[in-house]
């Protein structure tokens, strides 16, 4: 009796470990798959290029927050705030140059940077920086030949004070204005 029972439990046992065996085998090639699986998902897409005149985005509302594009006088990034008004703009053209303008919320710009082919220039003001040549504001500019400066202005307009190197030979200015505008000072 004890060698049938031995012998049952021995091929009990046989049937156990080929199972056993079928199990690693087959745990073994789903462990392979996903690595398989995984290094394919490794693969990246080839680069894409999207074209487009002009890129918008938009918040969650709609409203639009910025503008890329390229226009038939050049191309511009425009940043917005939340009530729909620029406040930064970077834009550049074929003779016009490059400018960089911050605006506050009522859209008036604040501050401008212009590169030119003539002149490079900060411009700023509490009031509007591109309103007329005498909008009150103060002035850094460094014209290409060499000579530039800074301007400042009052609030009527008026220039108040120049500084700056305005000869070709490097001869420097300063000058302060009286609120009519008449020279109170000069050097030299």
């Amino acid at each position: 009796m004890e060698a049938s029972v031995h012998s049952g439990l021995v091929q009990r046992l046989e049937k156990v470990e080929r199972s056993n065996r079928r199990f690693k085998i087959l745990a073994a090639l789903v462990l392979v798959g996903l690595a398989a699986m995984g290094v394919m998902g490794q693969v990246r897409p080839p680069a894409q290029t999207v074209e487009a005149q002009e890129f918008i985005v938009k918040d969650a509302n709609g409203s639009i927050r910025a503008r890329l594009g390229a226009y038939a006088a050049g191309s511009s990034l425009t940043l917005y705030h939340e009530a729909g008004r620029a406040t930064l703009m970077a834009s550049g053209g074929r003779g016009q140059g490059a400018h960089l303008s911050l605006a506050d919320g009522s859209g008036k710009i604040k501050g401008l940077l212009l590169l030119s082919q003539e002149a490079t220039g900060l411009y700023l003001s509490p009031v509007d920086a591109t309103g007329p040549p005498r909008s009150p504001r103060v002035v850094f500019e460094v014209l290409n030949q060499g000579s530039g400066g800074f301007a400042l202005y009052d609030r009527n307009g008026q220039t108040r004070a120049l500084l700056g190197a305005v000869g070709d030979d490097g001869t420097s200015l300063a000058v302060l204005h009286d609120k009519e505008g008449k020279a109170v000072w000069k050097a030299p």
